[in-house]
C-alpha cells in the first residue's frame, strides 16, 4: 500500500421512530462524500434492534488534511441542522490509519456497490 489511508468510524444514534428522516437527510451526503476523488470507500452499517449506525470511510489523506479541507464542505453543514433531531446520543468520530496488512474481500462484498 503506498500512502496512508484515513479510516474514519463515525457513530450514531437515532431514534428508532426517525431512521427515515435521518436517513433521508444523509442520503445526499453519502452520495457527496464518495464522489470526493479523495473518498476510496465509504460504506453504511445498521444496527436495527439499536437505531445505531455506522459509517466507514476511508480515505487517501490524512486526518489534517480530512478536518482542514473535507469536514468543511458547505453539505455538512446543512446536514447537521437536518439530522440532529433525530440523534439520541451525540456523534461518535473515531479516526484510525489503515495498516493494509491483513486485508482482504471476497468480490461479495461488493455486491450492490456502486463503484465511483
Amino acid at each position: 500500500m503506498s500512502g496512508k489511508q484515513l479510516t474514519l468510524f463515525v457513530t450514531f444514534y437515532i431514534d428508532p421512530a426517525k431512521i427515515e428522516e435521518w436517513k433521508e437527510a444523509h442520503r445526499p451526503v453519502w452520495a457527496a462524500c464518495a464522489c470526493e476523488p479523495e473518498c476510496l470507500l465509504f460504506d453504511v452499517f445498521e444496527d436495527p434492534s439499536s437505531g445505531r449506525f455506522r459509517l466507514v470511510e476511508v480515505w487517501s489523506k490524512d486526518r489534517e488534511w480530512f478536518e482542514q479541507h473535507q469536514l468543511t464542505k458547505p453539505y455538512y453543514a446543512t446536514l447537521w441542522q437536518k439530522s440532529r433531531s433525530t440523534w439520541t446520543k451525540e456523534v461518535e468520530i473515531e479516526y484510525f490509519e489503515r495498516l493494509g496488512e491483513g486485508a482482504s474481500y471476497k468480490e461479495e462484498y461488493l455486491n450492490g456497490a456502486m463503484k465511483r
